[in-house]
C-alpha cells in the first residue's frame, strides 16, 4: 500500500474491528450498465482480513470492507471535519476532575445487527478488551508489552486509552449507556470512543456455532460475553481471542461461509469474496446506524475489485470494468490517461498519507525472532550505517522522477508529525536535524555515506558493495521504480541491496525480521495531538521495527495524554523528532498524491484525505 497502514485511534480501529502505459482513448462503458445499481470500486492491494484491528490486519485495504459494514459514533468527511454520528449514538463528559475524567457513551435505541440482534452498549465492551493493556494482563490474555503476542493481537494497545483507563467500563441499568473512567482529562477525547462489535457473534463463534441463531440464543450469547468480560474468564476469553485474531482472515466467502463472521451494522453486508480478486457487498436491510441511504436510483451492490497493477486498473476503468479508481501510488503516465478519459471525473490532491522508509533496529515487540542485521541496536556502528543508508537514499530524485509529474508541488517529506507545508511543519523541520538529508547534492551526500561505511568496511566502494541489505517493499510499478533508484544510489555508498518484492504477504512480512529496510506508506485515520506517536513509541501499534528510546517514549506519552497548548505541542514534536533523527531510524519520502477517478454517472463521490477516503459517504451514492 502505500502500506497504507492506517494510524487509527481506538474509535476507528474498534469500529471496524469485526466488520464492524498509453492507451488510445475510447468511449467509457458503464460497469454493470444493465442494472445501474452496482458500483465497482478499485482496491489497489489485497484484502486479507475482515478484521482491520489486528496488528497484522491493520491496513487501509482491510479497513475498506469495514467502512461499509460498520458504523460507530463518528467519522471524517471530505473537508475533513469530524462528524458525530448521532444516528448511532452520543457521547458526553459526565465528570471532569484532575484525577477523575468520565465519558458516557449512549447507543441510540432501536438499532439492530444484520441478523436482527439488538445493538446496545454491551457491544462496545470489546473495544476495552483490545485497547486496555491492563485488562489483557489481568484476564490472563498476555502482556501487550511483553515478548509473547497477546491472545487479542490488537493494534490498539499502548495508546492513551490503555494508559489511562481506570477499572472496567460501567453499564447503565438498561444497558444502553457505557461510562468509561480515566485517571486524568485527556486531549482529543472524542477519538477514544469505543466502536461497536457484534459480541454475541464472537461468543458464538468461540463456542463453535455455525450459522445465524435465534433471538434467544443470541441474547444468551451476549449475556455470556458480558459475564466472561466482567469476570475475566480467561478460558472463554482466550477462545474469543483466537477467533478475533485469526478467524476473520479469510481467502474465500461463499454460501458455505459461517454467516456469524459477516454480521454488520453498516449499510452493506459481505456476500462473496475471493482473495486477490473481488469482494461483493449487498445492502443491509436492517441498517439504521448511520445516515439514511439515498433512495433515488440507489446503490444496491458494491464490488471491491482488487487490481494491484496500476496500468491494469486504469485500463479497467477505461473499459468499464470498474466504476471508481483510487490509488496513492499511481504512475504519471496513468495520470495522463485518466485525465483524458471521457465521462470520467479525475481528482488529484495531497491526502493524509505519506511514503517513507524504515530501518530495523530490533524485532517488533511481541515477536520471538531476533534481528542481528547491520542496523541492529543503538551502538555507534549501527547508527553510522543507518545514517549512511539514509544519506544515500535519493529522495529528491524519487520525487522529481515519480511524484512531481503527478503533483507538481511535491517535495521530500521531512517529518511525520506535521502536515507538509504548514507553518508548524516548516518550523519543525528547520530545527530537527533532518536537513542533513537535503544539504548539498545527492552525489555529495552519497560520498559522505561511503566515507561513513568505510570506517567499518575499508574496502567498500561502488564496485565492491559489501554491506548486505535486505530491502522489502510492495510489488507494484511505483514501488518497484522507487526501489530501483534506492538500490542504484546506495550501491555507490557500499551497500549491496537485495530487493524483496511482496504482495499478498507484504503486510505480514513487515512485522518480521526478514528485512533490514522496508518502504511503504501510512495513512492517517484522524487528526489529533497524538498523530505519529504509535509509529515511534516502543509499544506503539505501528512500530514494527523494534525502535525504542526511553526519553522519546515520555514525550510521546505526553502528546497522547496531556492537554497541551499549540506551542507546547510543537515543542514536544520537535523534541521527539530530534531524537528520531539522531537515531537514524526512518526518513520520509513524500506526501502521497491521491488520485481518484470515477464514472460521472455516479453521483456524490467525494474523495476525502483521511480515513475511508472513497467510501466514507457511501450512503449518498446513486446513479
Amino acid at each position: 500500500m502505500k502500506r497504507n497502514l492506517a494510524l487509527r485511534a481506538v474509535a476507528t480501529a474498534a469500529a471496524t474491528a469485526l466488520l464492524a502505459g498509453a492507451f488510445s482513448v475510447g468511449a467509457l462503458a458503464t460497469a454493470q450498465a444493465a442494472t445501474k445499481s452496482t458500483v465497482i470500486v478499485h482496491v489497489a492491494a489485497d484484502i486479507t482480513s475482515l478484521n482491520s484491528g489486528t496488528s497484522k490486519g491493520n491496513t487501509a485495504y482491510n479497513a475498506m470492507p469495514g467502512s461499509l459494514t460498520g458504523m460507530g459514533f463518528l467519522y471524517y468527511d471530505d473537508q475533513p471535519n469530524l462528524v458525530m454520528n448521532t444516528k448511532f449514538g452520543t457521547m458526553k463528559i459526565v465528570k471532569q476532575a484532575p484525577k477523575d475524567f468520565q465519558i458516557q457513551y449512549t447507543v441510540a435505541k432501536g438499532q439492530q445487527w444484520s441478523d436482527g440482534a439488538p445493538i446496545d452498549a454491551v457491544d462496545l465492551l470489546l473495544s476495552h478488551v483490545v485497547a486496555a493493556d491492563k485488562y489483557s494482563k489481568e484476564a490472563g490474555l498476555g502482556d501487550p508489552k511483553g515478548d509473547v503476542t497477546p491472545v487479542f493481537d490488537s493494534a490498539s494497545y499502548g495508546g492513551a486509552y490503555g494508559d489511562h483507563v481506570v477499572g472496567l467500563p460501567t453499564l447503565s441499568a438498561d444497558k444502553m449507556s457505557l461510562t468509561v473512567k480515566f485517571d486524568k482529562p485527556l486531549p482529543d477525547w472524542e477519538l477514544l470512543a469505543p466502536g461497536p462489535s457484534p459480541v454475541h457473534a464472537l461468543s458464538l463463534l468461540a463456542d463453535g456455532k455455525k450459522g445465524l441463531q435465534s433471538a434467544a440464543v443470541n441474547a444468551a450469547a451476549k449475556a455470556k460475553f458480558l459475564k466472561d468480560f466482567t469476570t475475566k474468564n480467561t478460558a472463554n476469553l482466550k477462545k474469543m481471542g483466537a477467533v478475533w485474531t485469526t478467524g476473520y482472515d479469510v481467502t474465500k466467502i461463499d454460501a458455505s461461509t459461517n454467516k456469524l463472521l459477516l454480521i454488520s451494522n453498516g449499510g452493506f453486508i459481505v456476500e462473496k469474496f475471493t482473495l486477490g480478486d473481488s469482494m461483493v457487498l449487498v445492502r443491509n436491510p436492517k441498517y439504521t446506524s448511520g445516515p439514511a441511504m439515498n433512495t433515488k436510483n440507489p446503490i444496491k451492490t458494491i464490488v471491491l475489485k482488487v487490481i494491484t497493477d496500476d496500468t491494469a486498473s486504469v485500463q479497467a476503468l477505461r473499459n468499464g470494468d470498474i466504476d471508481v479508481y483510487y490509488n496513492t501510488t499511481a504512475t504519471s503516465a496513468n495520470k495522463v490517461t485518466l485525465q483524458a478519459l471521457p465521462n470520467v471525473t479525475t481528482v488529484i490532491k495531497a491526502g493524509g498519507g505519506y511514503s517513507h522508509i524504515r530501518l530495523r533496529t530490533d524485532a517488533k515487540q511481541g515477536e520471538t525472532d531476533s534481528y542481528t542485521g547491520p542496523f541492529a541496536g543503538n551502538g555507534a556502528r549501527a547508527k553510522d550505517l543507518r545514517k549512511a543508508f539514509l544519506l544515500a537514499t535519493p529522495r529528491q530524485q524519487m520525487v522529481d522522477v515519480l511524484i512531481k509529474p503527478i503533483q507538481s508541488t511535491a517535495a521530500p517529506l521531512d517529518t511525520e508529525f506535521e502536515f507538509q507545508g504548514s507553518a508548524a511543519y516548516k518550523a519543525l523541520v528547520k530545527a530537527s536535524g533532518v536537513d542533513i538529508f537535503s544539504k548539498g547534492t545527492q552525489a555529495e551526500r552519497t560520498a559522505q555515506a561511503l566515507a561513513i561505511v568505510k570506517k567499518y568496511y575499508p574496502t567498500a566502494s561502488e564496485t565492491n558493495p559489501v554491506v548486505k541489505i535486505k530491502f522489502l517493499h510492495y510489488n507494484n510499478s511505483t514501488r518497484n521504480s522507487m526501489g530501483a533508484l534506492i538500490v542504484a544510489e546506495t550501491k555507490k555508498a557500499g551497500f549491496d541491496v537485495e530487493e524483496i518484492k511482496k504482495d499478498v504477504t507484504f503486510f505480514d512480512d513487515i512485522n518480521t525480521t526478514m528485512s533490514d529496510v522496508a518502504m511503504y506508506g501510512l495513512g492517517l485515520g484522524s487528526i489529533s495531538q497524538s498523530n505519529g506517536t504509535s509509529v515511534f513509541k516502543t509499544d506503539g501499534g505501528n512500530n514494527n521495527n523494534g525502535w525504542s528510546d526511553t526519553a522519546l517514549d515520555a514525550i510521546l506519552k505526553s502528546l497522547e495524554s496531556d492537554i497541551l497548548t499549540p506551542k507546547e505541542i510543537s515543542a514536544k514534536r520537535l523534541a521527539a523528532d530530534k531524537i528520531i533523527m539522531s537515531n537514524y531510524w526512518t526518513l520520509g519520502l513524500y506526501t502521497n498524491p491521491n488520485i481518484a477517478a470515477y464514472n460521472k454517472a455516479i453521483k456524490n463521490i467525494k474523495p476525502a484525505p483521511l480515513g475511508n477516503n472513497i467510501t466514507w459517504n457511501y450512503w449518498q451514492w446513486s446513479y
